[in-house]
């Protein structure tokens, strides 16, 4: 009886201390001393570059000739995807106007990639001397549908793999036969927002067809294939989708099926951001949560949302960058920006830091860092009188979070509502002297006013640019196939999280929190079983990561049975993607490499490089 009333008295006392702990963060106290993650725990950035000789020395880059037409929207941009995917797979760009091809040696390069829809007109020599060029083993992507047929068309297209064609197609879905890209294969993306026009094609038997486009009317077409001519190839996007951002993935897998094997450096990082964390917001009321659990929005996210949360990044290991917002008055007067101590603020911050996650900037407020006019009027935001205000408010953020979060040093920044002006960038920079990141978004959708567009890299000011691609927690067909086409060029998966999603009947889709949730962790299971490899950083840690890959310059020899490679400004073991239809054997403890494709044969590895110098043996399959 005494020996189990100890063990009774020992479990009431431990109780006791944990609703204290309970208690303590629940009125807002800072813990002092917190345990937090060890910063780039996942990311070896060193200081200054290796210097190890490289023994390879030269540029081994490929030249590809990128030919458009400058007079039409949809092929400027189109050669704007293009040239940044090139960028990306390291292959050095060039661009020359559709109309000036009677001057150009398409020997001089390794490919020609068209990215214009009018050819059949403005091509001034036949398409036939571009078609001799493949034959002689150059590479070619038509990379959009072409806007008309006639002469042009019908003097090259069996040389492009087409036996035969008819009308064109508008469809709605896109099927992947073959891996593209990473973790494509089978995977079928369907709706409004990829509807589009293709042509009817039959193809000659030696084709691969990589993509299926289907029409609501169950006719079906091939969307990519690529096609042996002569002793070179010819690979063709069947679409005029290429001119928008969310497709530069796909127009890089599209490259990459114009070689047998490619070999090209990715960040190879999962980083989570959660909207407005720690915020005001959770001290707010819902008629939705009252309605459905009898809790208050606060009692929602402290009993329901964060534990939840919470769970899922444990079973998976995945780090969440909160981003804090101290307030959401709308003061932009530098002399009346004020603060208010938020108990619920102090709690979901101390928690977030305990669990070892990242504390980043969202801003004193949730204005956004522009003038008048930088925003669209309808949101109604407040615009700053100039940069010195932007400034002053940021530095505002920095006081009141070294009062409350004294262990948080802020290294990152999301802007509010994704808007961002360069004066509002320069007193980012200017306000918090740490900053190493900034996230904004990835894809253009035409919104209004300044909203900040990234593409993957480090600004001229070592700031690194790490956007967000994705975000919600029950993504669409649009949402997921926008992360896979990122995680095949870059190899990154960004996705940003807005607690609130359950109170917008627009964000929310109608969905109760249960749907939402069970949505987010089918998807997450999803990324992590496809994607196991992927590292899950911080914003800072991801930051580093990039400064790795975006630092990285190899010089590749590709033979008949290895590569041999040598990186230059070697900052730490850099992550590659290699595509290759043989079996390819690390020569050394120099790198690893592993399959990340499924199945055997032709598919995607990832290698990890240890060293400058590397060698990967090719066996035939």
């Amino acid at each position: 009886m005494n020996r189990d009333r100890k063990k009774l008295t020992a479990l009431l006392c431990l109780c006791v201390a944990f609703a204290v702990v309970i208690l303590i963060s629940n009125n807002g106290t800072a813990l002092q001393g917190l345990t937090m993650r060890p910063a780039a725990a996942a990311v070896a950035l060193q200081a200054e570059p290796s210097d190890e000789p490289l023994q390879i020395t030269q540029n081994t880059n490929p030249r590809a000739l990128v030919l458009y037409s400058p007079g039409y929207e949809d092929s400027v941009g189109c050669q704007k995807n293009v040239c940044l995917a090139l960028q990306h797979l390291r292959i050095e760009a060039e661009s020359l106007e559709l109309a000036r091809t009677q001057s150009v040696s398409y020997a001089d390069y390794d490919m020609v990639i068209l990215a214009s829809a009018y050819w059949e007109n403005e091509m001034t020599d036949s398409s036939a001397r571009l078609l001799h060029y493949v034959e002689d083993g150059g590479k070619l992507l038509l990379a959009t549908v072409p806007e008309s047929l006639g002469a042009q068309f019908d003097t090259s297209y069996r040389r492009m793999g087409v036996a035969d064609f008819g009308d064109y197609l508008t469809y709605d879905t896109i099927t992947f036969a073959g891996e593209l890209l990473p973790g494509l294969t089978g995977r079928t993306f369907s709706g409004e927002t990829f509807s589009d026009v293709a042509l009817s094609v039959t193809l000659e038997e030696g084709a691969t067809v990589w993509a299926w486009a289907d029409t609501a009317r169950d006719r079906r077409t091939p969307l990519i294939w690529s096609y042996d001519c002569g002793q070179g190839r010819v690979t063709v996007f069947n679409s005029t989708s290429g001119k928008g951002d969310f497709w530069r993935g796909i127009l890089a897998g599209c490259v990459n099926t114009l070689s047998d094997t490619v070999l090209y450096p990715v960040v190879n990082a999962l980083c989570l951001f959660i909207d407005d964390f720690p915020s005001p917001q959770y001290e707010s009321e819902s008629d939705v949560v009252r309605d459905e659990y009898n809790r208050s929005a606060k009692e929602f996210y402290r009993d329901i949302w964060w534990p939840e949360m919470l769970r899922i990044a444990k079973i998976y290991g995945d780090v969440y960058t909160g981003l804090f917002v101290a307030t959401y008055n709308d003061e932009t007067d530098p002399d009346r920006l004020h603060y208010t101590q938020s108990a619920t603020e102090q709690y979901f911050g101390n928690s977030l830091l305990k669990n070892g996650f990242e504390m980043g900037a969202h801003g004193y407020n949730h204005q956004p860092l522009t003038a008048a006019g930088g925003t669209p009027a309808e949101m109604q935001y407040a615009p700053w009188a100039g940069e010195e205000a932007m400034t002053a408010s940021l530095q505002k953020l920095g006081e009141i979070t070294a009062e409350i979060f004294p262990a948080v040093t802020l290294r990152s920044y999301v802007p509010p509502s994704n808007y961002l002006s360069q004066e509002g960038r320069r007193a980012v920079v200017q306000a918090l002297p740490d900053l190493e990141v900034i996230s904004g978004i990835y894809t253009d959708e035409e919104e209004e006013g300044e909203v900040y567009v990234q593409d993957f890299t480090v600004a001229e000011d070592g700031i690194a640019e790490f956007p967000r691609v994705t975000a919600g927690m029950a993504p669409d067909d649009y949402e997921q196939l926008s992360a896979l086409s990122a995680l095949g060029l870059y190899g990154v998966f960004s996705h940003f999280i807005h607690p609130d999603d359950v109170f917008d009947p627009d964000r929310s889709g109608g969905k109760s929190w249960e749907e939402l949730y069970r949505s987010y962790c089918t998807w997450m299971d999803d990324i992590h079983k496809t994607y196991p490899w992927l590292r899950s950083l911080s914003a800072t840690e991801a930051g580093d990561a990039l400064r790795i890959c975006e630092g990285a310059d190899p010089h590749l020899v590709f033979g008949e049975e290895e590569v041999r490679g040598s990186v230059e400004n070697f900052l730490g073991p850099v992550s590659f993607y290699l595509k290759t239809d043989r079996t390819p054997k690390a020569a050394d403890d120099a790198c690893t490499i592993r399959r990340i494709s499924p199945g055997q044969g032709m598919g995607y590895y990832l290698v990890t490089v240890q060293r400058p110098n590397f060698t990967i043996r090719l066996v035939a399959a």
